[in-house]
């Protein structure tokens, strides 16, 4: 047992993690273009709307944040969306200053339709494993996200 208390990972398993992870992050983003290309849109595209979806609406300077674009190109990207039909800008009903973006309600739809084989089978993978170990799988997703995200701030 480690000195914290926890049982140290057996280095064949964070193995067959390490050479798993990569091949099924890049399944997931062919999954992503499709999606993209049959929405008839590019990729980082599909990120934004993906964030309104999920988190929204949101101001412009949190999707910039997010996406790491300057406030420019994610004004320009807003301005695609918007022209496209796929999200509009509507006033912050707590501030009434503030615009926040929001995914178009029916493309929000059709969004999560898109996403729904790849939801079901998630959901399906998950509900082979106990609570404890989806506990454990949440965790390491959670603190990979985090850790991720921390080495994208300190890049130059």
């Amino acid at each position: 047992m480690a000195s914290d208390g926890k049982t140290p990972a057996e280095p064949d398993a964070v193995e067959r993690i390490a050479r798993a992870l990569p091949p099924w992050l890049s399944a997931v983003d062919a999954v992503n273009e499709a999606v993209a290309r049959e929405a008839g849109i590019g990729p980082s595209d599909l990120a934004c709307l993906h964030e309104v979806i999920v988190d929204g609406p949101l101001p412009a300077g949190e999707l910039s944040r997010r996406l790491r674009l300057t406030t420019g190109a994610i004004t320009h990207m807003i301005d695609r969306l918007t022209e496209t039909g796929l999200v509009q800008r509507v006033r912050d009903g707590a501030d009434r200053r503030r615009v926040l973006i929001e995914a178009v309600p029916a493309v929000r739809e059709q969004m999560l339709d898109r996403y729904g084989r790849l939801d079901a089978q998630t959901r399906a993978t998950l509900a082979g494993f106990t609570a404890r170990e989806q506990e454990v799988i949440a965790r390491f997703i959670e603190t990979s996200l985090h850790n991720t995200r921390a080495l994208l701030d300190e890049s130059p």
